[in-house]
C-alpha cells in the first residue's frame, strides 16, 4: 500500500503543478517538488501525520532557497514556491492517509468501502445527472453537475455501505452516515479540482489516462475523502472502542 501511496501522490502532485500559472518553468524546482512529494507517504507512515507540518516547512524553506538563486522574476519564482507548497498539501498528502488506514482494524475493508463508495457516488451521479438532471449545483465551477445528480450519487453510495454492512463491524446506520458524509466531501473534491483546471483554462488536468484525462481527474473525489475516512476512523477508535 505504501508504494502505491507514493505513486498516487508523485502522479497528483506532478499533475497539479503542471497547473501553476507560472510563466516560465524551473526543471530543478519541479525536481524537488517531485522529491518532495514522493517522500511524503513515507514520512507520514514512518513517522505519523504530525511529521508532514515540519516536513512542509523544510521543503518551502528550501524551494525558497533554490529558487532565489535561479536568476527568475521573484513574481514566478514566489507562485512555483506557493503553489508547490499547495501541491503537497492538496495532492501528495492525502495518499499518504491509506497505508495508515489499512493498519487499522479492517482497514483493508475500509479502504474498499471508501473506494466502492466514491465509484458509487461518481456512477449514479453521472447517470442521473444525465437523465433526470435540471437544477444546476454550481454552473460557475461544473456547468454539467446537477442537484438531481448529486442526490442520486449520494444514494449510489447508501447501497454500496448497505453491501458492506456484511463485511465491517460498524453497523448499518453508521456505514451510511459514513457514505454520505463521504460522498459530500467527495463531491466537494470533484469541485475543487474543476476550480483549479478553470484557473488554469484545461479540460483535463492530464493526458496519462487517454479518454479518461488525467490521474487527478480519477482521484479528486478521493483528495478529501481519504483523510476523512482516517479521522472518521480515529474518532470512532477512541469514542466507540473500535
Amino acid at each position: 500500500m505504501l508504494g502505491a501511496s507514493t505513486i498516487l501522490a508523485a502522479l497528483a502532485f506532478y499533475e497539479f503543478n503542471r497547473l501553476s500559472s507560472v510563466k516560465v518553468r524551473d526543471s530543478w524546482l519541479d525536481s524537488l517538488g517531485m522529491l518532495a512529494a514522493l517522500s511524503v507517504p513515507s514520512a507520514v507512515f514512518f513517522c505519523g501525520v504530525t511529521a508532514f507540518a515540519p516536513m512542509i516547512t523544510g521543503a518551502v524553506f528550501v524551494f525558497f532557497l533554490f529558487g532565489m538563486f535561479r536568476g527568475r522574476e521573484f513574481r514566478d519564482t514566489a507562485n512555483d514556491v506557493s503553489f508547490k507548497a499547495m501541491g503537497l498539501s492538496y495532492a501528495a498528502l492525502p495518499f499518504a492517509f491509506l497505508p495508515l488506514i489499512k493498519s487499522m482494524f479492517q482497514g483493508e475493508m475500509w479502504i474498499l468501502f471508501l473506494f466502492a463508495v466514491i465509484w458509487a457516488n461518481d456512477t449514479l451521479a453521472f447517470a442521473v445527472g444525465k437523465t433526470f438532471g435540471r437544477t444546476k449545483l454550481c454552473p460557475e465551477i461544473s456547468p454539467k453537475k446537477t442537484v438531481e445528480g448529486a442526490i442520486g450519487g449520494l444514494i449510489g453510495g447508501m447501497t454500496a455501505a448497505f453491501f458492506f454492512s456484511s463485511w465491517i463491524d460498524a453497523g448499518l446506520w453508521v456505514l451510511i452516515a459514513a457514505s454520505i458524509a463521504l460522498g459530500v466531501i467527495g463531491i466537494i473534491g470533484d469541485l475543487s479540482e474543476s476550480v483549479l483546471k478553470r484557473s488554469a483554462g484545461v479540460k483535463d488536468s492530464g493526458a496519462l489516462l487517454p479518454g479518461h484525462g488525467g490521474v487527478l481527474d480519477r482521484v479528486d473525489s478521493l483528495l478529501f475523502a481519504v483523510p476523512a475516512l482516517y479521522y472518521f476512523l480515529q474518532f470512532k477508535t477512541l469514542f466507540a472502542g473500535g
